[in-house]
C-alpha cells in the first residue's frame, strides 16, 4: 500500500502532537511543511533531520522517495504567511 499525504500527516501528527501539518504529494515524492514550537533554537538541518529519522524506514521501504521538508517555529510561520 503507498503512502498518501493525509497518510503522511497523520503519522507526523502522532509525533508532533500540537503541529501545524501539512503536505502534498505526487506519487511517492512529498512536500512537507510542519509548523512546531519545538523547532525553536533548532538550524533548519536539526529541524530537517528530527523529521528524515521519524519517516527513515518509510524511505526505506520506498513508500517515500524524495522529500522536501519545511520545518518552522509558529513565529517564523506567522511572518511569512503575512509576507
Amino acid at each position: 500500500m503507498s503512502m498518501n499525504a493525509d497518510d503522511l500527516i497523520a503519522f507526523l501528527q502522532t509525533h508532533f502532537p500540537d503541529a501545524f501539518i501539512q503536505a502534498a504529494n505526487q506519487g511517492n515524492k512529498f512536500d512537507v511543511r510542519v509548523v512546531d514550537a519545538s523547532f525553536e533554537g533548532k538550524r533548519a538541518v536539526q529541524r530537517q533531520q528530527a523529521i528524515y529519522a521519524l519517516v527513515n524506514d518509510k524511505i526505506a521501504s520506498g513508500d517515500i522517495h524524495a522529500l522536501n521538508i519545511q520545518a518552522l517555529t509558529p513565529a517564523e510561520w506567522d511572518a511569512q504567511s503575512k509576507g
